[in-house]
């Protein structure tokens, strides 16, 4: 089987998933800054991924699993957000 006209040109140096690495952990850092999640435990986790990125520096496949695991929760946190905002008035208990 030949792969013809995949991608076009040359492939890239070595250095570009380096900076789309960075890239994407910024990103998946912004969604997770957004969402004002509490941490509790894992907040010096976030700590160090945040200063390993704010520094330039690429993450560990550890950190990297790890900054993973705090956009699950950021997503889950927003989720539950919305759903609480969409909740009326009327159907929530008075305590």
């Amino acid at each position: 089987m030949e792969r013809k006209g995949n991608k076009p040109g040359p492939s890239q140096p070595s250095s570009k998933p380096i900076s789309s690495g960075l890239a994407e952990a910024r990103r998946l850092l912004a969604i997770v800054e957004k969402s004002q999640v509490p941490f509790g435990e894992s907040a010096p986790i976030f700590a160090k991924i945040k200063a390993q990125i704010d520094s330039g520096k690429s993450l560990s496949v550890e950190d990297h699993e790890h900054l993973l695991q705090l956009v699950k929760i950021a997503k889950d946190w927003n989720k539950a957000e919305e759903s609480s905002a969409l909740t009326e008035p009327d159907e929530t208990l008075s305590g």
